[in-house]
């Protein structure tokens, strides 16, 4: 019993964390409609060695037709303490052209806005994340 303690507690350990990286990774839908669906999950990316992951909202945009789509929307980060893009300015317009049935997805390595900035753990004056929201939604 002794020598499979060991690999108990590991398998116990492992189930866990596999467990929290499915949580985490809930996916929540922002449109959805017969053109396309635009959805994001939560994540986290390392920024600062040796600091706590920063969080995000990873962005994932389905074109669910034959077409090619050019999409044009502003992105607004609600927090409890404000808004960040709620404005509807061309600051916080994003653009995003989609083969057909093409499947965006961004990553850590996203250099545009489908990469969203939802909190730095490290900051405790950090503002607390409540929803994002799709606005002004133009597909052609």
């Amino acid at each position: 019993m002794k020598k499979n303690l060991p690999n108990l507690i590991g398998s116990i350990v492992f189930c866990c964390a596999i467990s929290s990286v499915s949580l985490s990774q809930k996916e929540h839908t922002l449109v959805s409609n017969q053109l396309l669906q635009i959805s994001y999950s939560d994540g986290s990316c390392e920024i600062e060695p040796g600091k706590l992951p920063y969080q995000y909202a990873f962005l994932k945009i389905k074109n669910l037709t034959n077409s090619e789509l050019t999409i044009g929307c502003n992105i607004a980060v609600q927090y409890e303490e404000g808004c960040n893009g709620c404005n509807g300015s061309d600051e916080s317009r994003y653009y995003l052209k989609l083969n057909p049935n093409q499947l965006y997805t961004a990553t850590c390595e996203s250099d545009d806005r489908s990469l969203i900035f939802i909190r730095n753990p490290n900051f405790s004056g950090a503002w607390n994340f409540k929803e994002i929201r799709i606005e002004n939604l133009d597909i052609k």
